[in-house]
């Protein structure tokens, strides 16, 4: 058994933003063998970028604008000036509300604080959180993953210690 190809693709570029080595292609391969399921692991590495310039002190991007269209989506535009660097997104809820979850995680205590349209609240992280959710549902992880077809020893599991943060 392998991955399947219809896993919510809210939910899977939530865990790709967020956590992008859960999901890795060889490991995943079916999954990634829909067309859908590549666009968004490209729409997810383009969403890890804007959370880079965004949340990175040195130097870190100014929010130029962020306005809600009359469809529904948000326009988000930001530079880096030192960079000559100027960058346009149209983001959907979702997207908007993963890119202020994102970059909430990655500030450092005691940095510059960030402009108030980039600032998490509490619908952005009831968003992502119903949305990843939703990765469960229908998700059939590789055997080598799936821990009811892992062997048991009967022996409690204990992760082994890493280095770093994590």
């Amino acid at each position: 058994m392998s991955a399947r190809a219809d896993v919510d693709r809210g939910a899977l570029l939530c865990a790709l933003v967020l956590a992008p080595a859960t999901f890795a292609r060889n490991r995943f391969f079916t999954l990634f063998t829909d067309s859908s399921a590549r666009r968004t692991r490209a729409r997810a590495a383009q969403l890890r970028t804007i959370v880079r310039h965004l949340a990175h002190d040195n130097p870190r991007a100014e929010v130029t604008e962020l306005t809600l269209r009359e469809d529904g989506a948000f326009l988000l535009r930001y530079g880096i000036r030192r960079l000559k660097l100027k960058r346009t997104s149209v983001l959907d809820r979702l997207e908007l509300s993963l890119v202020r979850f994102a970059i909430s995680r990655r500030t450092r205590p005691g940095s510059e604080p960030l402009a108030a349209p980039l600032q998490v609240t509490a619908e952005d992280r009831g968003l992502v959180y119903a949305t990843i959710a939703k990765l469960a549902e229908r998700l059939v992880l590789p055997p080598a993953l799936d821990e009811k077809s892992a062997p048991s020893t009967g022996e409690a599991y204990h992760p082994a210690t890493t280095s770093g943060d994590s």
